[in-house]
């Protein structure tokens, strides 16, 4: 699992987590600096068009709900995580009904820091991977979500996860090492 969680949120999850439901702030603000990376790198993985877009409305869902949220850090994942799938899933329906037109964007300062070439190597093979395979992949190793969160995620049974995770690992073995019959 990458791990990007600041010392500001650490060892005091469950304490931060409770000041966030109770309007702090600051607390929220530590909250999203300790997972905003995390919702970054899985929406840029599933090679969403606009990630830092989607990410702030995953955010404001988060704020929205985080009084009815319970559960300990690895809930707290696997919830913020269900909420970037579904955001993503609404804004590709959105871009299939009402098609834009591209044109030169302008660049944004980075929220995060910068990744390294051999990760954005990575989300580039993973994005080529079959929608399911990739995302159960992005969901283990990216979000460290053991198979029974991520299954409960995709709606699926936790061997058909086991089995996108390993076929979708193996395609990309492939891809590294050149072979022809990555697809």
């Amino acid at each position: 699992m990458l791990s990007d969680e600041p010392e500001s949120v650490g060892g005091h999850f469950a304490e931060t987590l409770e000041a966030a439901r109770l309007g702090d702030r600051d607390a929220l603000g530590a909250l999203w600096s300790a997972f905003q990376p995390m919702v970054l790198r899985y929406l840029r993985g599933r090679g969403a068009a606009e990630p830092a877009d989607l990410a702030s409305a995953v955010w404001i869902d988060v704020a929205r709900g985080l009084t009815r949220f319970r559960g300990g850090r690895r809930d707290f994942v696997a919830w913020l995580m269900t909420i970037a799938r579904r955001r993503h899933i609404d804004d590709i329906r959105q871009r299939v009904r009402r098609p834009t037109v591209a044109i030169d964007a302008v660049p944004e300062p980075s929220v995060e820091q910068p990744d390294t070439a051999d990760l954005e190597r990575a989300l580039a093979l993973i994005r080529r991977l079959p929608d399911d395979m990739a995302e159960a992949v992005l969901l283990r190793y990216v979000t460290g979500l053991d198979i029974a969160e991520i299954a409960t995620i995709q709606g699926k049974r936790e061997g058909a996860v086991r089995v996108a995770i390993h076929r979708g690992l193996t395609r990309l073995q492939h891809a590294m090492e050149g072979r022809r019959d990555f697809r």
